[in-house]
């Protein structure tokens, strides 16, 4: 069929987006019924044949998809929120104007995004990253010591100084448990009293904002990652 359609390389872009057992297309339509039912399929479908094959300029255009999948239980409105839905999803289909759609045997840069995002590794590259960033904010004009996500209250030094101590950012605030921490290594430098006690200033990160923090830092290796892949794609 393929071959009819003058494009055997979609074979990846209908299993992906369309077709396939964890299509995008059949992720949509989880949870479509009646005459809805698999709707994003067939409008993934009709994209297929009306952007390949004999079509003069290979675009399938929202009338078009509107008179394919049209019926009488099916408002054209359905037919064009599928046609979006599927696009905004998938990997190989993209918006061509203001309605039109295309598909394409090579991914989009959505795709790029998607396998960029799974392969971080968040001990190797998010966690470093996010170390490196809260020291050098913290850092930025200090005045008093500084000391560094310490690994346990003897790497903390027992100093009459003001000193402020950055826990990991791993160490959220919360619970009792890093309270109970702190509460140690405040009182405790190892297995000897703390001459100095009130000169340590602790800080640790809200729990509240850990999970953003993550998030936008996920982001931005995303973004620098996906960069440089296209730089190496297309070298000036």
């Amino acid at each position: 069929m393929l071959g009819q359609l003058g494009e055997p390389r979609l074979n990846s872009a209908i299993e992906t987006d369309i077709a396939g057992d964890q299509s995008h297309a059949r992720a949509l339509d989880a949870d479509s019924k009646g005459a809805l039912r698999d709707i994003r399929r067939r409008v993934g479908a009709a994209i297929l044949f009306e952007s390949s094959g004999g079509q003069i300029d290979k675009i399938a255009h929202l009338p078009e998809l509107r008179f394919t999948i049209g019926e009488p239980e099916i408002d054209t409105t359905s037919v064009d929120n599928a046609a979006v839905a599927l696009e905004s999803k998938g990997f190989f289909i993209s918006r061509v104007g203001s309605d039109g759609f295309k598909i394409y045997h090579k991914a989009t840069i959505r795709k790029a995004v998607g396998d960029r995002r799974a392969s971080l590794d968040e001990e190797s590259e998010i966690r470093p990253v996010m170390r490196d960033i809260v020291k050098k904010e913290f850092g930025r004009g200090a005045t008093i010591p500084l000391v560094p996500f310490p690994e346990d209250g003897a790497a903390v030094q027992d100093s009459p100084k003001l000193t402020l101590v950055l826990l990991d950012p791993e160490h959220e605030w919360s619970g009792n448990s890093i309270r109970q921490q702190i509460a140690e290594w405040t009182r405790q430098r190892g297995k000897s009293p703390r001459l100095y006690p009130g000169a340590l200033v602790w800080c640790a990160v809200d729990a509240r904002n850990a999970s953003n923090l993550e998030v936008e830092l996920r982001q931005a290796l995303d973004d620098l990652g996906i960069a440089a892949q296209v730089r190496i794609e297309r070298p000036r």
